[in-house]
């Protein structure tokens, strides 16, 4: 532990699930407070604002503040209010995405926008979806702020931005051209940078591996991978995790004895 001093939780489906905390998220984030060390709370979800979910964890028990956590939208306005060559945004999204931008002072507009902005809508509708068609078809830059085709939910999860971002790749011929929300490394680079760490001093624990382990291996960072289906490593995967357990509940056993080794606890 003496070499750690951030610990960066993925919420949906790590810390929680919907409504209810999952066993044990409790205890873990104590124990992981008592080690001194700073925290980040990151979603792709963007559909909230990031009191909502210092507000969400707060009421369920786990000490958190606003400045902790982070969502695909709040970065997704900070890397555009940045990057002014992204000229006036087409967004699809949610009215919390538009209140972001617009906070951060990012041009909007649904008549010939420069870039496109694909997000989780779950008022998605036809006119939405034409209106960034016929923008990318012209040219238009193609974002994102995350990749997730489904977010989880107890029901079965709804679906989210990356079936968006497949019917308009299908649509138009095109590939999205930067996703911003994890495993973004421009992400990732930017909670490097808010905690005045580097990368080996981190560690990323979630439940995904193509958007959290990737996040923390793409810089550098350890990943610990909750495998709570008890499923198999792909053959091909190219960012495996440094740790796998089953749970939240299982994170302070990697560090209670020094000389293991194994990846799988």
């Amino acid at each position: 532990m003496e070499n750690i001093k951030a610990f960066i939780f993925d919420l949906d489906g790590t810390v929680y699930l919907g409504d209810d905390l999952i066993e044990g998220a409790r205890e873990t984030l104590r124990w992981v407070r008592s080690k001194g060390v700073q925290v980040r709370f990151v979603t792709n979800n963007p559909r909230f604002s990031r009191d909502f979910y210092a507000n969400k964890l707060n009421n369920l028990g786990i000490d958190a503040s606003v400045e902790e956590i982070v969502t695909s939208a709040n970065v997704t306005a900070i890397y555009l209010k940045n990057e002014e060559a992204y000229g006036n945004i087409y967004p699809i999204g949610e009215a919390q995405l538009e209140k972001e931008l617009k906070n951060a002072g990012v041009p909007l507009t649904d008549k010939q926008p420069d870039t496109v902005v694909v997000s989780f809508d779950t008022a998605l509708d036809y006119e939405k979806l034409m209106i960034a068609y016929h923008a990318l078809r012209k040219g238009a830059n193609f974002l994102a702020t995350n990749p997730d085709t489904v977010c989880p939910t107890p029901d079965g999860g709804l679906i989210d931005a990356g079936a968006i971002i497949a019917a308009l790749e299908a649509s138009t011929n095109r590939k999205v051209e930067e996703v911003i929300g994890k495993p973004s490394s421009l992400l990732a680079k930017m909670i490097l940078k808010d905690l005045k760490l580097q990368s080996e001093q981190c560690i990323v624990v979630g439940d995904r591996l193509n958007t959290d382990i990737k996040l923390a291996k793409q810089v550098g960072m350890k990943g610990v991978w909750i495998n709570t289906h008890h499923e198999e490593l792909p053959k091909d995967l190219v960012h495996e995790p440094d740790y796998i357990i089953r749970s939240i509940k299982d994170l302070p056993s990697l560090f209670s004895d020094s000389k293991k080794v194994n990846k799988s606890f």
